[in-house]
């Protein structure tokens, strides 16, 4: 298949496109897995958050609970202690109104001595004593009062349990620790989530600029196939090959305008045995050899201007640059060579002269006089001066 510019350039526009593919794949797996590896990472802070919450709520609870416990014992202490200031205060009220009347009682007695009542005054002496006696219980019931109110206190003192916060405030430094790990990483998720998103975009934007690329060069790869499938298919009709011969069949197109057909060889079109046809420039054919026949002038063909004779076997190695040459017959010849004259009265009987040029300035020459056969080949070296013994001798190559 020959080989097409623009072709060539939607392969290097695809082959870029396809580069700048892998390029943003790799940048959006590179990211994905980090965007996984900080998820996970997410993941086992957002755990060691709740369980950092779950214990600072346990030691929340556990301080309440004792806090509470406390409160009970104190408010049991509480009632006593207000009840009994209640009464406290009760009796000792009374007991200051007995004292007061039993010091009044007292002055009358004294009184009555004094100014010669002596029969009223026991009688007021006895009620003081009786007042004496009423105060003096109700101090001794404050005192016991006063005591159960201490006892109370002493106890709860004894009962209420100690409410200790050191383990909630731990557990607390401890819940704000891993909630600011926590947020942190998340942070960092959501900023490579982000890039990741974006890179995935652009991935997909180059995926689908490599598709277009690819489906321009596969349609144009297509066009430049079928293309060169019809030329194929026009220099194989051309050179008369057969379908049979036609798959493997061998197109070279030289530089001399030829084109030369290999068919019919043996595991290729130019293996064992091939067949060779060879067209010119004007894409007539000149030469024509089936698979496994023989090499010879035979295999030339007669355009109706004359013979090309052209041996590709001659020099093998060397490109031929040109060929010169024909057959001369005159009308209704017998094609035997019978009264031509190809060199002018020099040489009768010969019909057909040609040289082959090869591009170093070496030429081979060769005569035929039946068409088919060649005789007086003979070499010329240009390179050697006219007159030199190797100016005609064959080169060693």
């Amino acid at each position: 298949m020959p080989r097409s510019y623009e072709l060539d350039l939607l392969k290097s526009v695809e082959q870029d496109a396809f580069e700048r593919k892998q390029r943003a794949w790799e940048t959006y797996a590179d990211l994905r897995k980090r965007c996984k590896d900080a998820h996970d990472a997410m993941e086992a802070a957002w755990q060691e958050r709740v369980s950092a919450r779950e214990e600072m709520n346990h030691e929340y609870e556990n301080m309440q609970q004792m806090r509470d416990q406390s409160k009970q014992v104190w408010d049991e202490y509480g009632r006593i202690r207000d009840s009994n200031n209640n009464e406290i205060e009760r009796l000792r009220t009374e007991a200051d109104s007995e004292h007061q009347q039993m010091i009044d009682c007292f002055e009358r007695a004294s009184d009555c001595y004094e100014y010669g009542d002596k029969s009223e005054a026991p009688y007021w002496s006895q009620q003081g004593h009786e007042h004496k006696e009423r105060r003096d219980e109700l101090n001794e019931e404050v005192r016991r009062l006063c005591e159960e109110v201490k006892s109370a206190k002493q106890d709860a003192e004894l009962r209420a349990p100690k409410v200790d916060a050191s383990a909630f405030h731990q557990a607390k430094a401890d819940f704000e620790s891993a909630k600011t790990r926590h947020e942190t990483i998340q942070t960092e998720f959501k900023r490579l989530k982000a890039e990741r998103d974006q890179a995935k975009a652009e991935f997909n934007f180059a995926q689908e600029e490599h598709k277009r690329a690819k489906e321009a060069f596969q349609k144009k790869l297509e066009e430049v196939k079928a293309n060169s499938q019809r030329e194929r298919d026009r220099v194989l009709d051309k050179a008369g090959v057969r379908y049979s011969e036609r798959k493997d069949a061998k197109i070279v197109k030289k530089s001399d305008g030829t084109t030369q057909v290999y068919h019919g060889g043996v595991g290729s079109g130019d293996g064992v045995g091939h067949g060779h046809t060879t067209l010119d420039q004007f894409g007539r054919k000149k030469y024509d050899r089936g698979a496994f026949e023989e090499h010879g002038g035979q295999n030339f063909t007669d355009d109706g201007n004359g013979v090309t004779i052209y041996d590709r076997n001659a020099r093998p190695g060397h490109e031929v640059k040109g060929i010169e040459g024909g057959i001369k017959l005159r009308p209704n010849s017998s094609f035997r060579g019978d009264g031509q004259d190809w060199y002018k009265g020099k040489r009768l009987g010969v019909i057909g002269h040609s040289t082959q040029f090869y591009d170093d300035g070496v030429r081979v020459s060769r005569d035929t006089k039946d068409g088919i056969n060649e005789e007086n080949i003979h070499w010329t070296d240009t390179r050697l001066p006219k007159g030199s013994p190797d100016y005609h001798k064959r080169p060693e190559d």
